[in-house]
């Protein structure tokens, strides 16, 4: 039976049900009486009947009586909804759609004909919530009950960026932000521009290839191929468009866009100045994407297709403010925008039917100016230099920094923050001393800069400093004057975005007794105390870190744990806007570094994770700010001289919270998934525990995945890493590979793919992971009260295994 805190019970005990169960007490007997019945007759008795006769109207009337009463609107709700009351509402819509069995609700239904006190029925009615939540909500519930997370497609890097693996994960991040026909938009990207005029002109000379009484260009066939198509386009470019500063190009097999991964490309637009040779192309100088398909090929693998070029723009272009395509299907073409915020496109029109409006839009992607391309206007590009002018905190005024042009960290991915960082120093110094980072965090969530100064004020000891912000612009901001209403439908999605889940999403409150052997206690019949009482306070005054009410004493075992409140990935859509809002972030911090999957050596790597370490530790417990983002992408590797003696320091707060408060209304948030905790992987609520959780999965990644790029590693790198399970399929999925890798026998099949330079780290991994996992039968996942209890004994590992790799260094 699931746990009430003693606020709950004092609300129970303050709102009796009185006798308003008596009358449906008669029903219940009924109806059990007849369920056994139907389900002797059965000819598998193992299979109990799905709608036995009376059950939909005895547990209707039970959550009628219930949803009445003050207690279901006061006591939180356990899938992450408003209160308990949503939850109830959930349940009878799907017992009304006949997909619950009645043995779920039986130990609910016992204690009501046994008149049981109305604190064992409440706890019945939250472990019955908790127990079927797993389960999609029923798409008739308000938009405003549910909430998503997504998918991004960051983690697929290297050899990895195929188009059928890349797809799927741009699927999973445009599936419910993408719209179509939005109004307004043609006249917002096509009309009202200085380089109309030209473009009129254009047409007025193309004119005479096309027919007013056919009602089509003359000189493109019917049914035409794509060659015949690039080729009609490309001898119009040449004839009427050849003094443009931009042109269209055309990739093949032998010509594709190259740089970490190559792909072939139907149209696109680079400047003509980028590149001597128009054979060579580079995805840092993409412009515009377009792609062309049969007419009967107009389906979601070509937005995808799309989508995955744009992707490598961004990856290449990481300060991109949006990037222009457009689809050809047949003779129907499409207009498009992706932003942070994921893709929208204008309405569809034919290029026979309508061909001014087709000459006005090729032309307008070859004048368009730089702000109207989406390009980074902020960061200006002078005698081969980058340079950013921020205010600066400490002057109260202005100051230009020049940024180093390679990033030390940035993102592969569409619909995200889009977060890039670079080495930054005053135009004129001779050193990089500090670090400028561009970021699209969501507008609900406050600035970085905010939580950075609270965190030095409070005595942090290794943050990064601020030296200086600015807002540029925001996703609001680059979509007004357009309309939008609800999002594309997907073939195959159910209706309304914001009322279906991905199938990749993990329950909300998920019984951890799918995932055998993951427990938050295990005895010997794996009774659940830490996760029953997640979310189990009322919203209104509810602890952030609520201490359980017994000691886990197993192996060794023996301390208060937190109970996890509610649920991490998933935040709720407070606004009813049709996409999230972003707002574009610029920050300068000190002092530089560089990311730490640039390690040049096992000691420098352990010494640069062992400090970002302490620094978390620092950020929780002086600072009351808990990161929540730990990743390879936010710790780098610093010069102790320059950073009070660390030797590595963690960056990026965008997703931290501050001790005590409450959820920030984000419409989602993403994650590396390479790097989540199992039990943030399934909706728990974030504790420091995972945080570390995270840093061990950062550790085991570096060593399996980026020590072979060492010079002196040595053996056969894996063809296929079984890490790849930690970003591949649902979160589910992912959760349980994590699960068995995290096993000691699991553990030591990962350890195998490190190369024979880090032999040396496997015991740090053993050590790290027997902290983190304490127990031999089972993992036990609970937060202890206490912070050193974990801290302490991860820190002295890694200083011993420096220690100990240092004097075998020594003494070769």
């Amino acid at each position: 039976m699931a746990h009430l805190t003693q606020e709950e019970r004092d609300i129970v005990d303050a709102n009796p049900l009185g006798d308003s169960l008596g009358g449906i007490r008669e029903a219940l007997r009924k109806a059990e009486r007849h369920t056994h019945h139907e389900a002797s007759q059965s000819d598998d008795s193992t299979a109990a009947p799905e709608r036995p006769r009376l059950f939909v109207a005895a547990i209707g009337k039970i959550f009628s009586i219930l949803s009445a009463s003050d207690v279901s609107l006061a006591l939180a709700s356990r899938t992450g909804r408003e209160a308990l009351v949503s939850d109830l509402t959930a349940i009878r819509l799907r017992v009304q759609k006949g997909d619950l069995k009645y043995k779920q609700f039986r130990p609910l239904s016992q204690l009501v004909i046994k008149q049981a006190p109305d604190v064992d029925i409440w706890a019945a009615v939250v472990a019955l919530i908790r127990s079927i939540s797993h389960s999609t909500p029923p798409p008739s519930l308000p938009p405003s009950f549910e909430s998503r997370m997504t998918h991004s497609s960051a983690s697929q890097q290297g050899s990895e960026q195929t188009r059928r693996k890349i797809e799927p994960r741009v699927f999973e991040e445009i599936r419910y932000c993408t719209h179509r026909a939005v109004a307004g938009f043609h006249e917002k990207y096509f009309e009202g521009h200085k380089w109309n005029m030209r473009a009129r002109r254009i047409w007025q000379s193309a004119n005479s290839r096309y027919s007013d009484k056919d009602k089509r260009w003359t000189q493109l066939p019917d049914a035409a191929t794509k060659d015949e198509v690039c080729g009609w386009l490309l001898n119009l470019q040449e004839e009427l468009l050849a003094t443009e500063r931009a042109a269209y190009f055309r990739s093949n097999r032998h010509q594709k866009v190259r740089a970490e991964s190559s792909e072939q490309l139907d149209l696109f637009v680079k400047m003509k100045r980028d590149e001597a040779s128009d054979t060579k192309h580079d995805w840092k100088h993409v412009l515009v994407v377009g792609e062309l398909k049969q007419s009967h090929q107009k389906n979601k693998s070509l937005w995808l297709q799309v989508g995955s070029a744009v992707r490598n723009v961004f990856a290449y272009q990481p300060t991109r403010f949006f990037v222009h395509a457009f689809t050809l299907t047949g003779t129907e073409m499409e207009t498009w925008i992706f932003d942070r915020s994921g893709p929208y496109s204008g309405t569809t029109f034919d290029i026979h039917k309508e061909p001014e409006k087709f000459i006005r839009v090729i032309c307008a992607y070859l004048m368009m100016s730089d702000e109207e391309l989406g390009l980074d206007t902020f960061t200006k590009a002078k005698d081969n230099r980058l340079l950013v002018t921020i205010p600066v905190e400490a002057r109260g005024k202005k100051q230009q920094l020049e940024l180093n042009p390679n990033p030390i960290a940035h993102q592969r991915a569409i619909v995200c923050r889009g977060t890039s960082c670079f080495l930054a120093k005053a135009t004129g110094a001779a050193v990089f001393d500090g670090v400028v980072k561009y970021s699209w965090t969501s507008s609900m969530r406050p600035p970085e800069t905010d939580l950075l100064k609270k965190a030095n004020e409070r005595g942090v000891k290794g943050l990064a400093k601020l030296v200086g912000y600015n807002e540029v612009t925001s996703i609001s901001r680059l979509r007004e004057g357009l309309v939008f209403s609800t999002p594309h439908n997907f073939p195959g999605m159910s209706h309304g975005a914001n009322t279906s889940f991905s199938q990749s999403q993990p329950p909300l409150s998920q019984s951890f007794s799918q995932f055998p052997g993951l427990s938050i206690a295990s005895s010997g019949h794996r009774k659940r105390k830490a996760t029953d009482g997640s979310s189990n306070a009322s919203k209104r005054s509810r602890p952030n870190n609520q201490v359980a009410d017994t000691e886990h004493k197993e192996n060794g075992a023996t301390y208060p744990a937190q109970e996890p409140q509610g649920i991490s990935l998933v935040q709720q859509d407070h606004d009813q806007t049709p996409y999230a809002n972003r707002i574009f972030r610029v920050l300068a911090i000190s002092p530089a570094g560089r990311s730490i999957t640039q390690f040049k050596g096992v000691i420098e790597l352990l010494e640069g994770l062992c400090d970002a370490i302490k620094v978390h530790r620092s950020l929780y417990t002086d600072g009351k700010i808990l990161h929540r983002d730990i990743s390879e992408n936010n710790i780098i590797i610093t010069d102790p001289e320059n950073a009070d003696g660390f030797k590595g320091m963690l960056i990026d707060l965008d997703l931290a919270k501050e001790e005590g408060k409450g959820p920030s209304g984000a419409r989602h948030r993403t994650g590396t998934m390479e790097f989540m905790a199992i039990e943030v992987l399934l909706g728990i609520s974030h504790t420091y525990r995972h945080d570390l959780e995270a840093f061990f999965y950062v550790l085991i990644w570096l060593c399996a995945r980026r020590g072979w790029a060492l010079s002196r590693a040595s053996g056969q790198r894996p063809k296929k890493s079984m890490l790849s399970r930690w970003y591949t399929g649902g979160y589910e999925d992912i959760a349980q590979s994590k699960r068995g890798d995290m096993d000691k026998n699991g553990l030591e099949v990962i350890l195998r793919e490190f190369p024979e330079a880090f032999d040396g780290v496997k015991p740090l991994c053993r050590a790290v992971r027997d902290v983190l996992f304490p127990h031999k039968d089972g993992l036990f996942t609970g937060t202890p009260q206490d912070p050193n209890i974990l801290y302490d004994p991860i820190i002295k590992a890694f200083n011993d295994t420096i220690a100990e790799i240092g004097l075998g260094e020594a003494k070769t």
